[in-house]
């Protein structure tokens, strides 16, 4: 007489839970990659964001919005910026430099940039990949240069 075998036997059990921890673990650092990405789209479009603002305040009062500390909205561009807009963001924070001459012409480096301080030196180093050759920046330690208007007044 043969038995019926009731439930799993211990090693298909196991094999089960291995099974799984391993697709648990593929899913959780592919969440973590795109969760890198989307944080610097984000970096890059605040970027492009500030520039177009920046743009927009010059064209209208022909002079560069004025130097603002870090993570704080120069007042000057505030109008040309979406609505709640913040240069404090819980993982990077901008910083508005603007050392451009008051009567314009050129000076000896750089004249308006913008500065993103990156806790993460992962986003730091996805952020540099993500400009590429796009966009003139200067990388330096945890501090990413993107530059808005060179000496030349080109960026």
């Amino acid at each position: 007489m043969t038995q019926r075998r009731r439930g799993f036997t211990i090693i298909e059990l196991l094999t089960v839970m291995i099974v799984i921890g391993i697709l648990a673990g593929i899913a959780l650092l592919k969440y973590i990659d795109l969760r890198h990405r989307a944080r610097t789209v984000a970096v890059v479009s605040d970027l492009q964001t500030v520039r177009l603002a920046a743009y927009g305040a010059y064209y209208e009062t022909n002079a560069w919005p004025g130097q603002a500390a870090p993570g704080v909205v120069p007042p000057s561009m505030a109008p040309y910026l979406p609505t709640n807009f913040s240069f404090a963001n819980p993982e990077y924070t901008l910083e508005w430099v603007n050392l451009a001459p008051p009567g314009g012409g050129s000076s000896a480096g750089m004249q308006v940039y913008v500065n993103v301080t990156a806790a993460d030196p992962r986003l730091q180093r996805a952020l540099e990949q993500s400009l590429g050759s796009k966009s003139p920046f200067i990388s330096i330690g945890n501090t990413l240069t993107f530059i808005i208007v060179g000496p030349d007044g080109h960026a």
